[in-house]
């Protein structure tokens, strides 16, 4: 499927519902607003310039979920995210996070951390020299001075994107109840939709969807925003396209059962979607 937000059983789970249960039509998320906020460097503006944030609390993960998670976020960097490329994601246990948390760069020898699963602090060159992922993905920094880095108010690093988090911050288990996610990279039309995906995934799973206020040199951000959005389309032309004749009040309850909004307005169908 090209739909991200099916490459997960809580995605699964969404869409069989609509089938054989009366949950169907647009499912309603709400969004809380939480006191994290991220602060973007100028100098991130030539090396990984965007990200998009989430707060999701009162979660109960086990080990199913957990590995239901780094799945997910496996499978939309990989594939939707051009193997981090365009979406790198890192989730953190929010809790050991000290807000403000500042996006900037650093020099290949200025900040040294323990990366996720070592026992010893690197050098940011020295992660992309011996730590498998810096090898498997070092390639994207490799023409920058600097390194991009999430860094809290503390001065405890989170990640080095796209390549690895920190073992402390960065590790999320299943006494993990308050988690913190950013998505990095240099287009909001990648970043917006997988942050939207794995959030909606959580809150699935019970957790409290809460934004994070973005705060660029340019402007400010709110993420995420969960509200759907709306198209209008030709009955005829589904008609023309398909080959198969289908009645606007049948399309509408295919829509449904698909987890879409849908209403008939005169020849058109209006599609509310996620």
């Amino acid at each position: 499927t090209n739909r991200p937000d099916l490459w997960s059983a809580e995605g699964i789970a969404r869409e069989v519902q609509g089938r054989i249960t009366n949950k169907k039509g647009l499912p309603k998320y709400s969004v809380g607003r939480s006191d994290v906020v991220v602060i973007v460097d100028r100098k991130n503006k030539n090396v990984r310039p965007r990200t998009v944030c989430a707060v999701v609390k009162k979660l109960k993960l086990n080990d199913k979920a957990l590995s239901q998670l780094i799945q997910l976020q496996e499978k939309i960097t990989g594939t939707f995210g051009r193997n981090r490329r365009e979406v790198a994601m890192g989730v953190y246990d929010l809790d050991k996070i000290k807000s403000p948390i500042r996006f900037t760069t650093f020099g290949p020898r200025e900040l040294k951390f323990v990366p996720l699963e070592f026992d010893k602090e690197m050098y940011l060159d020295e992660i992309l020299e011996k730590h498998p992922k810096g090898k498997e993905y070092g390639h994207l920094l490799k023409d920058y001075g600097e390194y991009p880095v999430f860094i809290d108010s503390k001065n405890q690093v989170l990640s080095m994107p796209p390549i690895i988090n920190s073992d402390y911050l960065g590790k999320v288990t299943e006494k993990t109840r308050n988690i913190f996610i950013e998505c990095s990279g240099f287009d909001l039309k990648f970043l917006v939709p997988a942050l939207n995906v794995v959030a909606c995934a959580l809150a699935d799973r019970g957790g409290t969807v809460e934004s994070v206020k973005v705060v660029y040199p340019d402007k400010n951000m709110v993420t995420p925003n969960l509200s759907p959005k709306k198209s209008l389309v030709d009955v005829g032309l589904i008609g023309k396209l398909s080959g198969l004749n289908i009645k606007p009040n049948e399309i509408v309850e295919l829509l449904k059962e698909a987890r879409y909004g849908a209403k008939i307005k005169r020849d058109f169908i209006e599609v509310m979607y996620p």
